[in-house]
């Protein structure tokens, strides 16, 4: 069992959804909204992480652990800084609803 550690979590993050939004012509626009900030521990994944994970080693960079919310879906986008990630899956480790784990993808530039 992993055990939570406030300390661990230093990192704020805002969860994003895509909305629809009409522009000035009418017409109907894409764009992110801001819904979700909390802290979060964030953590790169290692080439060896990557090489077990096997089928998801191309799409999942990074894992994310925060508290558990019942308003995170898969969604959603996360806006760290500058950088955004993509969540591949949610994991409720144990169905305990104490902690979620994110596996994420990194997004690149120009990439929603």
């Amino acid at each position: 069992m992993r055990k939570i550690n406030a300390g661990e979590y230093r990192h704020i993050i805002i969860f994003q959804e895509l909305t629809n939004k009409r522009n000035d012509y009418g017409e109907i626009e894409k764009e992110w909204k801001d819904v979700y900030k909390t802290k979060a521990a964030i953590y790169p994944l290692s080439s060896k992480e990557l090489f077990q994970a096997g089928v998801i080693s191309n799409e999942t960079t990074h894992k994310i652990y925060l508290r558990y919310s019942p308003r995170i879906k898969n969604d959603m986008r996360i806006k760290f800084k500058d950088r955004y990630f993509s969540i591949i899956s949610i994991i409720n480790f144990e169905e305990k609803n104490r902690e979620l784990q994110l596996l994420c993808r990194e997004l690149g530039n120009g990439e929603i």
